[in-house]
């Protein structure tokens, strides 16, 4: 745990509602039927600590800043030390949560039941941008995921603010949703990494086909909301589009077995590729390879830096008309 001031991480991760995530399987869901589960895997969650884990797995200096309260938080702070990651944090009141992932193995689903989180006061909201703001990234900061109840939902469109005043260059990416995600690109970021249904819900726009998405990506980035954007598609795979360029990024072909992180390690994956090289071609295949890694781990998402590099190698990036 580090609160005092020291070389900044090239990479800062924000998760505001934290979790100590519990996974187990049965053979199928039944109503009111006892049922026999697998034994239960612990771990941490919430979008900033997975991409922090993926970074930290592929090599990168990173930092990941978040809220700790009670016995819980002192758990999932512990666990999060003890594998390596250099936390910065602010103390709450209340316990952090604990969510819920159930695998049916008869058919394949996967079942996540997410708790809403402690409460947070607006002195607990102030100590976390101090948090953020006294330990800036050199590269990139990235806010993800959900915000807890009592924090208002133009929170990271603050803490972007905030940040602008003393780091007017440092490239914040944004993996969030609904209003959070609105109001974040109303303040300007560099990247947003929505999923298909994220990205119709912020833009109203219904494409039944990735490359129709690429006008709608482009008008965000005229609007100076974004400059990159990253659409996760789902079997689909990804689209990246800038300002002047765009491309379609094939998914590699995988067994699934948890979704869970899955778009975290997209973005790890490319923001720990940008520190190590400008190109955004390379950086998307590493993401899918990360991705893909993710869909076939049921645990902490810790992957072999050869391993993705290796399978980055197979991704298909084909460039769209711009």
């Amino acid at each position: 745990m580090n609160n005092t001031k020291s070389t900044p991480a090239a990479i800062l991760t924000v998760t505001l509602n934290p979790t100590l995530d519990v996974s187990t399987s049965v053979a199928r869901l039944i109503d009111h039927a006892k049922l026999r589960c697998s034994p239960e895997l612990e771990q941490v969650g919430g979008g900033g600590i997975n991409v922090a884990h993926v970074v930290h797995s592929l090599g990168g200096r990173c930092q990941a800043m978040l809220p700790v309260g009670g016995s819980r938080g002192q758990d999932i702070l512990q666990r999060l030390t003890d594998g390596g990651l250099d936390c910065i944090t602010a103390t709450i009141d209340q316990q952090n949560r604990q969510c819920f992932t159930v695998y049916e193995t008869e058919t394949g689903h996967e079942y996540r039941f997410v708790l809403p989180g402690p409460t947070f006061s607006q002195t607990e909201q102030a100590a976390c941008i101090s948090a953020i703001c006294n330990h800036l990234p050199t590269d990139h900061l990235i806010l993800s995921g959900s915000l807890p109840p009592g924090v208002p939902d133009d929170f990271y469109a603050t803490v972007i603010e905030a940040v602008r005043h003393t780091h007017p260059t440092l490239r914040i990416v944004v993996d969030a949703s609904g209003e959070t995600l609105t109001h974040a690109l109303a303040a300007g970021v560099f990247m947003i990494k929505p999923s298909r249904e994220e990205f119709c819900e912020l833009t109203g726009y219904q494409a039944t086909e990735p490359i129709d998405c690429v006008a709608a990506c482009r008008e965000l980035i005229s609007q100076g909301k974004a400059q990159v954007i990253a659409l996760t598609l789902g079997a689909d795979g990804a689209l990246l589009v800038t300002a002047d360029q765009a491309w379609q990024i094939d998914p590699l072909p995988v067994t699934v077995t948890s979704t869970v992180g899955a778009g975290d390690s997209f973005v790890g994956g490319f923001v720990w590729s940008l520190t190590q090289n400008p190109d955004f071609m390379r950086a998307a295949r590493i993401a899918t390879a990360a991705a893909s890694a993710a869909l076939q781990t049921q645990g902490e998402l810790r992957f072999d830096a050869g391993a993705i590099l290796n399978a980055s190698q197979a991704v298909r990036v084909r460039p769209l008309p711009v």
